[in-house]
């Protein structure tokens, strides 16, 4: 039940021409994501980064494959709702990732991906930002998800994305603390500006609570923490870095299955 009928029925439905516009991210989420997670070294040569760290460059494929795979399946929504918060995570990651490319061209022999990734951080930013603009004031949904595991599960996300969020960004030195070599630091300052979207996004589903609110953000949620816990497990094994894999893939695995718990509670939330 929508708490408020005052808005414009254009407002609470999204157009054919704006699901179109979350293409290009959507395929630039999937694309980007899938080579950093299982081909970085490729990756590293194409884009002319240094290709030691592979474990940094798929945690960040981890964290922008999420929002690949919930941009794809906004292409299929009806309503605003049900799309705001991906849009607003994407949102929040392109804003932190031009922090992370002005960085790299102030300090210098930047290679020509980072131009690439300013250019496309410019264009989703644009694009993100008028979407907002005019869907503003649409009303939330009654709460209908304000569960104990649920509020649990969006505190942790919070503090943990957050987290790994800022440091990256702002410290990605600290990193060398676990045997990292950081010498791309370009590469896990954007995994920090996607995992800090992810921190957004969780505070912000702290007020909606509904669960076509809930719905895409948790399966990007889910794609983030089960991808990352899964990259983790053969470095865990190797021991050849210190404490991350430890603390990332038993985390990354349980809050996969949470969540997997919470899309069931909002597909049947749907269906009733």
């Amino acid at each position: 039940m929508i708490a408020s009928t005052s808005a414009p029925i254009t407002k609470t439905l999204l157009s054919d021409w704006e699901r179109a516009l979350l293409v290009l991210p959507a395929l630039a989420g999937l694309l980007l994501g899938f080579f950093l997670t299982f081909l970085p070294g490729r990756f590293a040569a194409i884009t002319q980064f240094p290709a030691d760290d592979a474990y940094i460059y798929q945690l960040a494929g981890a964290t922008i494959l999420g929002y690949g795979i919930a941009l794809s399946f906004s292409l299929f929504q009806q309503y605003w709702l049900a799309v705001r918060l991906v849009v607003i995570g994407v949102l929040v990651n392109n804003l932190a990732s031009l922090y992370a490319c002005v960085i790299a061209i102030f300090a210098g022999n930047a290679p020509y991906s980072v131009y690439l990734f300013l250019a496309t951080n410019l264009l989703f930013v644009a694009i993100c930002c008028l979407l907002l603009a005019r869907h503003m004031g649409v009303p939330h949904q009654d709460p209908d998800l304000a569960t104990y595991l649920i509020r649990l599960l969006l505190i942790v996300g919070t503090v943990a994305a957050g987290a790994f969020g800022v440091l990256p960004l702002f410290v990605p030195g600290f990193f060398t603390l676990f045997h990292l070599h950081i010498n791309a630091p370009f590469i896990i300052r954007e995994a920090g500006a996607g995992s800090l979207g992810y921190a957004v996004v969780a505070v912000l589903a702290q007020r909606a609570l509904s669960s076509q609110e809930m719905r895409l953000i948790t399966v990007m949620a889910a794609v983030f923490n089960g991808v990352g816990g899964v990259v983790s497990i053969p470095y865990l094994l190797a021991g050849n870095v210190l404490l991350l894999p430890w603390l990332i893939a038993p985390v990354g695995l349980v809050v996969l299955v949470a969540c997997l718990i919470v899309i069931r509670q909002t597909m049947a939330r749907k269906t009733s």
